[in-house]
């Protein structure tokens, strides 16, 4: 079983990898080509989870396909808000998986890096509405005055983060008091 836990853990970590440096790649490409690819089609799924709900349902606003410079170099200052996180969040697991890869799974390491995953969690969360709010001032603040737009928005999702990343911190907690445990019965005589 060991064996196994190593190998996928080795697999998993090999992906992690590639996203974390692929993630601000792409995030990146997305800003600096004047968004055509971010809202060249407004219907599509990757778009509406890459700016929200809000910001472009219903044609309520008028967006200038290309953006301005500015407002690209702006959007993509205010993407790495939520994407920094995720690369925080990312490196973390990147950490635990290569501890478990070397077969350390009840270490302070693999349980320091588990507790911090579960607070980046939180930290995304938290920061949501700043990024939402920056967001899309950024994309409206080329519109004519009574068009520009301020937005936050929270849902059940953001719900459904807190209580995982509260979930994670926990085991983290559990984890650590059975390591302590079984530091103490390695001392033991």
């Amino acid at each position: 079983m060991k064996n196994r836990i190593q190998s996928l853990s080795r697999v998993i970590r090999s992906i992690l990898v590639v996203v974390l440096i692929a993630s601000p790649l792409i995030v990146g490409l997305i800003w600096l080509s004047g968004g055509e690819i971010l809202m060249g089609d407004a219907q599509s799924g990757m778009t509406f989870q890459f700016l929200g709900d809000d910001l472009l349902t219903d044609g309520e606003l008028a967006l200038t396909v290309p953006l301005p410079w500015e407002a690209r170099i702006l959007g993509l200052s205010v993407t790495m808000i939520p994407v920094g996180i995720g690369m925080i969040a990312t490196w973390w697991l990147i950490c635990l998986f290569g501890c478990f890869a070397r077969g350390e799974v009840f270490t302070q390491s693999s349980v320091s890096y588990i507790s911090r995953t579960g607070w980046t969690m939180v930290a995304s969360v938290v920061t949501l509405p700043i990024y939402q709010l920056l967001l899309s001032w950024v994309l409206t603040m080329h519109n004519q005055p009574g068009e520009r737009l301020l937005s936050i928005s929270l849902d059940l999702n953001d719900l459904e983060k807190i209580i995982t990343a509260a979930i994670i911190i926990l085991v983290s907690w559990i984890m650590e008091e059975g390591r302590k445990l079984r530091e103490n019965d390695d001392l033991t005589v």
